[in-house]
Formats: C-alpha cells, structure tokens, sequence
C-alpha cells in the first residue's frame, strides 16, 4: 500500500494537484523531468526483470492462473484508463507475513496474500492497484534509479547498448563506496500524493468507486478517519499520514460529477469468491516444468521428519503430531492414525477445549480451524496485524490471536472480526532508569534472543496473559473483554517464565529464589503452593499435574511432577505431551511410542505416514548417480538408487563424502553417550567400519582429503592462529602441513574438486604473511590493491597443498559478503548475501560471469552449473557460453541437486523424496527455456 519496493523507496516527484473539470478527461499524469530520468520505458522495463531475478526468491509468488486471473482482470481494468508510456503492467500474488502491495520497475504490481484478506471489496482492490500504478505511470521509480546510478556510479547517461545487468551489479557491488545524496525533504510523502491522485482518477474512470481507496488507506494506516485540519496544521500536530488521507478524500470530491456517476458497483460475491480461494491456495506458487526427465521415482524407505510438536486433546481421545509439513491426527486409544494435514507453515498446533476441533496458525498469521470428526477445513482468516510478529500465540478456541511485534508493541486481535482489542506499546522497554550500558545490554539481548516476551491462554480461553524480560506484563479477560489487575504475586511469578495450570492456576519461576517458585490460584494471587524449578520454558502439559521444561540439564525437554517436585522423565527428542499418566514422544527411527509414566519402554508403537523432508544436514551422490546418502537433523540412510533400496538408516550425519572404491565417509556428531565418530560404510557389502574422533580433535574433510586443525593452547578457542595439517581420509596419512601463527583463513571445499578454498579478510592479522611467501599471491595483492572489506580467496591443490590459483573479491566496503566459495576445475564459485553467484577465473583471478540464485553446484569438470532461485527452481548454465541452457520447475522445494561426473546428467532430490535424473542440454541452441 506505500508503493515502496523492497530495495528502493519508491517516491520522488513534485506534488501536482489535479483540477476539478466538469467533463471526464483521461487521466494525465504530471510529466517527469526529462534532465533526470537516465532510462527510457525499455530500459525501465529491463531493469525490472532484473529486480525480479534478485528479489522474488525472498518470497513465495503465486503465478497459478487460476488464482491470478481476478486480479489481472482487475488490474487491466484500471491500466486501461492510463496513458501509454511503453510500460506493460503485470499484477502478482506473493506470500509474505505483511497487509503491503509495492510496484517494481518496469511495471509489476505485487499484492500480498494478507493484503487480499484485509481488503473488504473489489472496488478497495481496484484502489490499491491503482495507487501503485501510479507511481509506475508517474515514472518515480525511474526517476529514484537515475538519482541513484548518477551518484553511486557516476552515470550522466545511459545509451540503449549499455549492459544494464553489468551496471547494476556494479552498483551493488559499489553501494557502501559512494555517499548518495539526501532524499529532498518531503519528497516521499509528495510521491505518494502523487500516486494516491492519479489512482483516483484510474479507478473513477473504470467505473470502481473511488471512496474505497481512502476508506481502505484509512484502515492501513489505522488513522481512525482522523485528518487534521488548519489549527493542527499550525501548531504540528497533523501526522503525515492523517495529511495523506485528507488529501485522498480531497482528490476524490476533485473528481468531475461525470466520473463519479460512471461508477457501478461491483459484485461482492465475485470477490468473495476470489479473496477465499486466494486466502485457501496451498500450492508452491508455480506449475510443473520439466524437460530432459530420464527417471522420477519415490525413495523407496524414505527418511522421515522430525516430530516437533505433540498435543493431546483435553478428553484424551486423540493426540496430534507436527512435523516441518503439516499435522497428523492420530487416536490415542488405539494409537491409530486418523488423517493428516498438509501445513508447511504451520506454528504449534492444538485442540479446541470442547475437542471438537484443531485449530493453528502460519507465520503469515493465517488462522485455520479443522472439524475432527469430519476431517476438514471449517474456517481461516488472515488476522491484519499490519507488522510481522516476533512472537505470537493463538487461543485454543482461535477466537484470539497475540502479536508482540516488530515494533515491539504487544497486540491482541480478535480473529473473525480484526479488531484490536489490546495494543501495548514498548512492552519489551529499551529504556532505563539505570544508565545507558542497561539500555545498551538490553538491545543486544534482543538481536541475540528471539524469546524476550512470554504469551500464555489460559487453556479454557478465559484469560490471557503476557510479560517481557524487561518486567512489563498485562492480564486480560477475554470474557469481559477488558484488562484487569492482578496481585503482586502473579506479576513477581509472570516476569520471567510462566505458565497456565488448568483455567484457574498458574505457575511461575521466582528468578531470586528459584527454589520456592510458587503456584498460586489465578487470578486471586494466592499462593497454594511452592516448587524448586530451574531456568528455561514452562509449558503445561495437556495433564496439568505437570510441566514441559526447555531445555533440562542435558536433554531438550523435560517433564516436571508438580506433585512430587521433581523431574520424571527427559526426552531427547523436543516434542513429548502427558495426559492421564501417559506420556507420547517420538523413538530415533521415527517411530511413535506411548509411554506409561516412569517407564522406559513404549507401551504402544505406531509408524505415520510419510510427510515432507525438513532441512537436510548433509548430502552425497556417487558421480553416476547409483549411490546416495543423506542426513535430515536427527536421522540419516544410504541408498542403492539402481535397486531403489535403502541400505542403511542410522542416526544423523553432519558430513558424507563418496569414495570411489564405493563407500561414504560419514561424520557422525556425538550424541548423548555416544562419542563423535568417523564411519566408512559400503552399499555393496552393506558393512560400516567406525573410526573413533578424539574430543578435542578438530577435523573435517573435503573429498578423499581430511583437514586437521591444531590450535596452539593459548590461542585455542580464539579462531586466529593454528596448523592445518592434511591427511588421505582413507588411511589417514599425512599430506601436507601448513601453520598459520597469526590469523588463519577460513577454510571450505567441495568434495570432488580435489582443490581447497582459503579465504582471507583483506584486514586480518596473517594475510601479509601468506602474500610474502609466493610471487604470484604478491604480485596479484599488488596489481588488485585490496581495501578494507575485500578478501583474498585462493585454491590449493587439497593432496599437496600448492597454490592453484587466487582471486579478489572487492566488495566496495563491504556492500557485498561472500557466504560460500568453492573451487572447482578453474572456476571459484561464490555465493554472496544479495541472492548472487558470482564467477571468478581461478588462473587469471578475474570475474566472468554474475547471476541470481543460490545454493550453487558445479559439475565436476567445470562445465556446467546449477543453482536455485526460488522455491521449486532450478538454472542450469553452461560455463563456456554463461548462458542458461534449462530452466526446471519442480511441484515441490528442492532438497539437493548434483551433476555426474561428465556434466551431462544432473540428480535432483525434491522435498517429498522423488528422486529425479535430468539429460542436460549440450548447448544454449539445444537448451529450450520457458
């Protein structure tokens, strides 16, 4: 709805009022100022697409048209009434957790999936696009990217074979080096005057009405209908956004009687319809596009996911079970699946009170209540909170949603109707009454811990209660609807960690006595009883008699017998529950097991469905592509990809290399009792040999080569000085030695390279060091002149430990850091943290090619490479023309991706573990892109 972008605001031009006519003329929008504007509509348009490649990986973009169709209607419906400036509009969907739409150069209008539910009717819709189309029409963005350009780099001109891709790479890579002139005061809020009256004018002409577009912008600036007036003009008192919205209203009683009595209401159940489906979509955003496909088959025995959340119902029937893909419902009594939902985005999920239904909610606070018994959909609504939430809970009826927000402000929405029922400003305080290092520590304790505030429902949704580590806390009746006061007692135990017994108790951590943390009666404060509790999360068990703790001693979760005043059981895994005196978690080879309370073996057993793949923590493929291993966080298997079958399923791997002689390398962490191990398996024999690794044995491999760091004891912790010393990962002779006695680089690999990547900060302690003692390090610092921000990246031979090759990488102070570099055959492959892979020439150190993307693999003859650029796609590229020569979307989020040792086959492992082999195009004249 502000019309800014995601990487420049988006308003720059003169305020121009339009005057009132008694006709209907089209629609004029003031003419930009032709000295400022560097690029023509064409130019304007390239540079959009440019954007697009950069920016839509940071958000999922619905281009179903099935669910786009209305909005493009609508849109072109207003575009129709605008002058021709050679600039094409093109109307999206995305899915960010925020009540925005925003204009891109070269004409593409966004509109968030909440924003869609916040709007009330077409002709607010119309309203928004027509706002954002005129700041396309008005050329702003044009005009802020020229001012940009001119002053970063230099630019008086652009000429129509200029390479806009280079130039705005190099203006990336070049933002930090360059003071940019100060906006012009006002000049924003003048750009949105603008854009806010050539949208009137659009939306009038195409027959909407042009009152929606101030009755909507009123509600997202949450203004109240307030605008100020000529006395609160004088003394200040006038927000810019109360101006805005008395000016929207001005625009439209500007309007010629003509194009008001042109408008015709629009039919609210063709928007209904389209806002449901929109607010119901649950695919990846795009269709399927495959070509090239030489095999697709499921993994047979596939890893599971990690259960991350348990819950029974309050009657005990039945028990849920969420993993990183969505929610099982199961029985208790038989444990028995009963159905499942697919929830990639969903946060913990829970039981209504009466058990009728399950209720939950995404990170883009979309609310969904499901009927058990009928195994359906019943509700979801899109709260309008109008920032993103740092931390939010959901009432266990989802009639409540609370919101501690980005401004850290603590909200408390009413889900069906979107009023704000509680609005609590700075409850995480950055003030103090002590000195400025406490306002200090407690912004930094904010960047560094994500729970600085504790929501609690109570569990008959009577009650809510909130605290922040900075000692603000409020009750509130969500009965009577109003706040109430509570006793001393519960604001001492609600300050730190607390939590809910039943609807009328409530317990707490006393931070100064730990050991006498009451339990008191809610919300009276009386005290009934003290327990000895210990730091972390309190959580009620669905059985109130007991508490979850997160984290206990050495396990992620515990339970706590309020009764006996003790710890009964710690589970390994960080999802468990406790109805009656039966406890449920999940076993390490994903089983479900109930447990009666003090034993230690599952009295019942059960296996779900198979869900997504989470995160993976490692992969490996044979270079034919016959063997596979990977590693989700807690559990890990060996295929046999020929005969489909899983050979081995073991505990969770953090590193996996594939040997010629056919056998994976498996880095295995330490787990509980179990001491960090090196394990050789074989698929063919199906034997694993173990390799023990001394505690304080700091290694990790690369390849067929083992990397060694020693660190001097008094540096040992500190990161700057140690010896590398390599040896073969078969038999674990030594290769090569190197000492790094002042700053070592950081050190990475890719594991069939043969080579190893150094990467020194231009500034660190040890670089000149490294320089002096070889002629061509020296020479190429000397030749690049490295600055502060730069980084020296070179590529040893990782079986003898020579030079290969270097580069630099200039950052321009810093306006760009590299995340990952890896060298294979003569490239230096660098994935940066503006959504960029860039090329470097390991022999000449020079850069050759840029692109958009991430997650990037080589094939291992330097041929081709493959990258990411949103969810489900894939870019195949050759590297001796740098063009493009595939183009794959995928039904599903990619999980890996790899070549074959020639390049000429690419294996692809999608999150519902199909396995895909892929014939790569020979050249860009073959290649057939979409």
């Amino acid at each position: 709805m502000t019309g800014r972008s995601f990487f420049f605001s988006l308003g720059l031009l003169l305020c121009s009022s339009a005057s009132a006519q008694q006709a209907c003329p089209p629609v004029q929008p003031p003419a930009p100022d032709a000295t400022k504007l560097l690029f023509t509509p064409k130019q304007e348009t390239e540079l959009g697409e440019i954007f697009r490649q950069q920016f839509e990986s940071e958000f999922q973009v619905v281009e179903d048209s099935e669910v786009t169709a209305y909005l493009n209607r609508v849109g072109q419906r207003v575009a129709h009434h605008l002058p021709d400036t050679g600039i094409h509009f093109e109307f999206l969907l995305y899915d960010r957790p925020e009540i925005q739409a925003f204009s891109m150069p070269g004409g593409r209008i966004y509109v968030s999936r909440k924003m869609v539910a916040f709007l009330r009717s077409e002709d607010e819709l119309a309203g928004v696009l027509g706002h954002e189309m005129g700041h396309i029409a008005a050329r702003q963005q044009a005009l802020k990217l020229s001012r940009v350009f001119r002053d970063v780099l230099g630019i008086k001109s652009v000429s129509e074979t200029d390479d806009l891709f280079a130039l705005y790479n190099q203006l990336t890579d070049s933002l930090r080096l360059k003071k940019r002139h100060a906006e012009p005061s006002g000049n924003d809020d003048k750009g949105q005057s603008i854009a806010d009256q050539i949208g009137v004018q659009a939306v009038a002409r195409a027959g909407y009405s042009p009152q929606a577009f101030p009755d909507a912008l009123d509600r997202t600036m949450a203004t109240k209908g307030k605008t100020g007036n000529w006395l609160s003009d004088i003394f200040g008192a006038t927000s810019s956004n109360s101006r805005r919205l008395r000016e929207a209203l001005k625009d439209v009683s500007n309007l010629p009687r003509a194009c008001i009595e042109a408008a015709s209401a629009a039919d609210p159940a063709d928007f209904q319809h389209w806002q449901s489906m929109v607010l119901h979509y649950k695919g990846i955003g795009h269709a399927e596009r495959l070509t090239g496909v030489l095999s697709r088959e499921p993994l047979n025995n596939p890893l599971r996911s990690d259960i991350e959340h348990f819950r029974f119902s309050p009657d005990g029937k039945y028990v849920l079970a969420q993993d990183e893909g969505g929610i099982y419902v199961l029985t208790r009594a038989p444990l028995k699946f009963v159905f499942r939902i697919d929830a990639a985005d969903a946060q913990a999920a829970q039981f209504s009170p009466d058990a009728k239904q399950l209720v939950f909610f995404s990170s883009q606070l979309r609310v969904e209540t499901w009927d058990i018994d009928r195994q359906e959909q019943i509700s979801v609504t899109d709260v309008p909170a109008l920032r993103g939430c740092k931390d939010t809970a959901l009432s266990p009826d989802a009639r409540y949603l609370a919101c501690f927000d980005t401004t850290l402000t603590l909200s408390l929405f009413d889900v069906a109707s979107g009023e704000t029922l509680l609005q609590y400003e700075k409850f995480y305080s950055l003030e103090s009454a002590f000195n400025y290092f406490a306002v200090f520590y407690r912004f930094l304790y904010l960047l560094e811990h994500p729970d600085v505030v504790v929501l609690r429902f109570s569990p008959d949704g009577h009650y809510f209660a909130a605290s922040s580590h900075t000692g603000e806390d409020v009750v509130f009746d969500l009965v009577a609807r109003k706040k109430i006061s509570v006793s001393g007692t519960i604001h001492n135990l609600m300050h730190y960690s607390f939590t809910f017994l039943g609807s009328d108790r409530i317990v707490g951590l006393d931070q100064y006595h730990a050991e006498k943390s009451p339990i008191a009666e809610f919300p009276s404060g009386k005290v009934l009883d003290h327990v000895p509790l210990g730091g972390g999360s309190l959580v009620a068990a669905t059985n109130p008699k007991y508490i979850l703790i997160r984290p206990v001693i050495n396990y992620p979760v515990g339970a706590y017998d309020l009764e006996k005043k003790q710890i009964v059981y710690s589970n390994r895994m960080a999802a468990t529950d406790v109805w009656g005196d039966e406890s449920i978690s999940e076993r390490l080879n994903g089983e479900i097991g109930l447990y009666k309370m003090g034993e230690p073996k599952p009295s019942v057993l059960t296996q779900l469905p198979l869900g997504k793949l989470g995160s993976l923590r490692t992969f490996a493929a044979s270079p034919d592509h016959k063997f596979l291993a990977i590693s989700s966080r807690t559990r890990g298997g060996i295929w046999n990809l020929e005969a489909n079958e899983r050979v081995f399923h073991v505990r969770a791997f953090q590193s996996a290399y594939y040997n010629p002689n056919i056998t994976f390398f498996l880095d295995f962490p330490t787990f509980e009792k179990t001491e960090r191990e090196l394990v050789v398996a074989s698929p063919v024999t199906r034997q694993s040999k173990s390799r023990p690794v001394e505690k304080d044995d700091d290694i990790t491999f690369f390849g067929d080569v083992l990397f060694r760091i020693k660190h001097p004891e008094k540096s040992r912790g500190n990161g700057r000085s140690y010896q590398l010393d390599a040896l073969d990962i078969v038999d674990q002779k030594h290769l090569w030695l190197r000492d790094f006695p002042k700053q070592g680089p950081s050190i990475s690999g890719f594991p069939a390279s043969a080579k190893v990547v150094l990467l020194w900060a231009a500034s660190s302690g040890g670089i000149r060091d490294e320089i002096a003692h070889d002629a061509k390090l020296q020479a190429l610092w000397d030749l690049e002149k490295p600055k502060e921000g730069d980084y020296l990246v070179e590529a040893l031979d990782s079986r003898v430990g020579t030079l290969a090759g270097a580069a630099v990488l200039h950052t321009g102070n810093r306006s760009f850091v590299p995340e990952s570099v890896t060298a294979v055959a003569d490239w230096f492959v660098v994935e940066d943290n503006h959504n960029r892979v860039l090329l470097y020439s390991i022999s000449t150190g020079e850069q050759v090619a840029r692109w958009f993307g991430y997650h990037p693999e080589i094939s291992r003859n330097g041929e081709r490479l493959c990258l990411a650029n949103g969810r489900g796609h894939l870019l195949v590229y050759d590297l001796q023309s740098l063009k493009p020569i595939d183009d794959l979307y995928f039904a599903n989020s990619i999980s890996a991706h790899n070549f074959s040792a020639d390049g000429k086959k690419l294996f692809v492992l999608t999150n519902d573990q199909t396995a895909f082999e892929f014939d790569v195009p020979s050249d860009a004249v073959k290649a057939a892109i979409h």
